[in-house]
């Protein structure tokens, strides 16, 4: 019954936010359910030793993954295994092979929902749309914008958080009809003579938005471009190099099986 509870729980809780946005609940439910697919993939091939600290946002049928890995074979292993799930379009390998520190992982958490607050804030940007992954002090922004102008406010008030490194956006422009009306959820901060946001006074229980960064971090596209379907070429295919460690391998996600053939996109 547990098991049952926390798996809805897992796959409700990014529901609840595609419910707000522009997608339609049948986009948020495949995106969803492609994301725990994946989550339960990496858990079953190596545990939290291997992909604990593997973030995996779906937006789209566009995967990114972001966070830590202990080692390079075992980032090639993670994009292998979200190759796995059919409904996966494009994917956008992020990962980082570092050790674990538990001050950094603080820090993104505090950079996370600063971005998150800033985002949500501002009238002339729907929040909801965008899903923010933050790893090292670097800020991965992926979603839907609604425009041009939506798509540039939404990385510069990244960039102004203290302590980002650099802004990464992911960030497509909605090509499907024309958005539902602008649900507003929060006034914008307010800002001094030169448009920059000031601290909001919390006092009567206000959440505050922490000041500006002094200079803005760089905004930038991702370093390799996302991999589709047809371009991923399989470590494990017969006859390719396997990656370092993978003749130790037991688990069955990891043995060679061809890859579906491309899917036309309608």
């Amino acid at each position: 019954m547990t098991v049952r509870l926390i798996a809805c729980l897992l796959l409700a809780a990014p529901l609840l936010g595609g419910c707000l946005s522009d997608r339609t609940f049948g986009e948020s439910l495949d995106d969803s359910s492609a994301a725990t697919e994946i989550k339960t993939r990496l858990f079953g091939a190596g545990g939290f030793g291997r992909f604990g600290e593997v973030d995996v946002a779906v937006v789209d049928k566009f995967v990114l993954l972001s966070g830590r890995v202990p080692t390079d074979a075992d980032r090639k292993d993670a994009e292998r295994i979200a190759w796995q799930v059919a409904s996966v379009d494009e994917v956008a390998n992020e990962l980082q092979i570092e050790k674990w520190d538990i001050g950094r992982d603080m820090n993104d958490s505090w950079i996370t929902e600063q971005v998150r607050l800033r985002l949500v804030a501002d009238n002339d940007i729907k929040g909801t749309n965008f899903n923010i992954q933050v790893h090292n002090s670097v800020v991965y922004l992926l979603g839907t914008a609604r425009s041009e102008e939506e798509l540039r406010k939404a990385a510069e008030h990244a960039s102004l958080v203290n302590g980002v490194q650099k802004v990464v956006s992911y960030v497509k422009m909605r090509e499907r009809g024309s958005p539902p009306p602008d649900i507003s959820v929060a006034a914008a901060p307010p800002s001094d003579q030169l448009g920059q946001p000031v601290p909001v006074d919390d006092t009567q229980g206000a959440i505050r938005i922490a000041p500006p960064a002094a200079a803005p971090a760089p905004i930038t596209g991702p370093v390799s471009q996302p991999t589709t379907r047809g371009q991923y070429t399989d470590p494990y295919a017969p006859g390719a190099a396997p990656p370092p460690g993978a003749t130790n391998n037991s688990i069955n996600l990891l043995q060679s099986s061809p890859l579906p053939p491309p899917r036309e996109r309608q």
